[in-house]
């Protein structure tokens, strides 16, 4: 008789039972309370005579054949997927471990808007300032684009902010270039959000739990020279007044462009914060339109003034254009000016240009880089950082550090001549 069937539980008086003699473990005699106990142990007796035989150890599992094969395919599904690698998972009792630690049996379906909407009012109701309000409010949206706005708060994991911070899977970065800074940036803004949404109680720890900060890129402040300052004025001349008036207020009196919102968006620089004089002509940047804490008043450099004054108004936004329009215009003239800007905003107004505007060949465009060469330029011709700072709100620390000395002249000029001639670049 095979062993197995002499291994199989019968009932024998009433009682569940085990017994026969067979290979490795010899005479057994075993009475069980019930019929799956008895299953078990038998399960247990077969395993081990089965690996002695085959020249194995001998070892006890309480696995049936399907179990075992059900765990083999698991395990195989583990070591082969990259996001188990990535959250260095390797073994089922691993991946139990993990699950009672991340995934809460108690979590709540929250989706994605009705947290955000939550996480908007928190932060209202702590004061913070409506820039910073307007850039996690786009994140969020952004946020909302690439996962839907009925995904749930709970079912985000470590491995999807990796992959979008770094531009794999779904990110907005697919394909892109990300740099540190902006890494960093994405890792922070989910760190808050989910943050809050573990004081809610939404979910039981954060997704970026354990996410190492990616570092910022250090990069040189860098400043127009004159030619492509004025090829850029050149372009918004003969665009429209309020390109003049954006790229004269960046170029000459350092303006932010949060500082330059176009007409739809939350406090828009208005005509009426301009001061007219003969000289000394002045803007006040109050600190609903400029940083949270910033309130401070411009003077308009003269060349500035005869820029703006010609299209200036007693009152109304000084962009009259919409957000959406405005993001076209000031693409439209970056890619006119030769840099490298994606066409996607302003093909109605040039297809053609549109089409070639990101080819690798120009030169990228700095952020900020018209705000930068108006600090330089100043900066050289005053060589006073605690007057700068005050007409740039920044604090003479960064001002000192990123804009001293950038200014180098040419043969024919010297640094503060190149800089004088700097606010010379006048309208026709």
């Amino acid at each position: 008789m095979d062993y197995t069937q002499k291994l199989n539980p019968r009932l024998i008086s009433g009682k569940w039972s085990i017994q026969g003699t067979v290979p490795v473990l010899g005479r057994i005699r075993k009475q069980y309370p019930t019929r799956d106990i008895a299953l078990l142990e038998s399960q247990k007796f077969i395993a081990k005579v089965s690996n002695s035989l085959a020249g194995s150890e001998i070892r006890e599992t309480l696995l049936s054949k399907e179990e075992e094969k059900d765990s083999q395919s698991a395990l195989n599904i583990l070591q082969s997927n990259d996001k188990f690698r990535d959250l260095n998972i390797s073994s089922l009792s691993g991946l139990a471990m993990y699950f009672v630690k991340h995934v809460s049996v108690n979590a709540i379906d929250i989706d994605l808007v009705t947290a955000g909407k939550s996480y908007i009012s928190y932060l209202t109701g702590r004061e913070r300032g409506e820039n910073y309000l307007g850039q996690v409010s786009n994140k969020l949206a952004k946020m909302y684009r690439f996962l839907g706005e009925e995904f749930l708060v709970k079912d985000i994991t470590k491995a999807m902010i990796k992959d979008w911070c770094e531009g794999r899977g779904i990110s907005p970065f697919l394909g892109k270039e990300v740099t540190k800074t902006t890494r960093s940036g994405e890792l922070t803004f989910f760190k808050g959000f989910f943050n809050y949404c573990v004081g809610e109680d939404w979910i039981e720890s954060s997704p970026c739990e354990g996410i190492k900060s990616f570092g910022k890129n250090k990069k040189m402040t860098v400043a127009l020279n004159l030619e492509d300052s004025e090829k850029i004025m050149r372009i918004a001349e003969s665009f429209s007044g309020e390109a003049v008036c954006y790229f004269a207020l960046s170029l000459f009196a350092g303006l932010r462009p949060e500082e330059l919102r176009p007409k739809d968006e939350e406090h828009p620089l208005d005509w009426s914060d301009f001061i007219w004089r003969e000289k000394d002509s002045t803007l006040e940047v109050s600190y609903l339109v400029g940083k949270v804490t910033t309130r401070r008043v411009v003077l308009i450099p003269e060349n500035c003034v005869a820029w703006i004054k010609p299209h200036a108004k007693d009152s109304g936004p000084v962009i009259e254009s919409t957000y959406a329009q405005w993001r076209g215009i000031k693409d439209y003239i970056r890619a006119k000016a030769g840099y490298r800007v994606y066409g996607t905003h302003f093909k109605h107004i040039d297809m053609d240009l549109s089409k070639v505007s990101s080819d690798t060949s120009r030169p990228e465009y700095i952020r900020d880089v018209l705000r930068h060469s108006a600090i330089t330029y100043r900066l050289e011709l005053r060589q006073n950082k605690d007057e700068v700072s005050n007409w740039a709100g920044n604090s003479p620390a960064v001002i000192d550090e990123h804009y001293r000395a950038l200014v180098k002249g040419t043969k024919e000029l010297t640094p503060k001549q190149y800089a004088k001639a700097y606010f010379q670049i006048m309208p026709k």
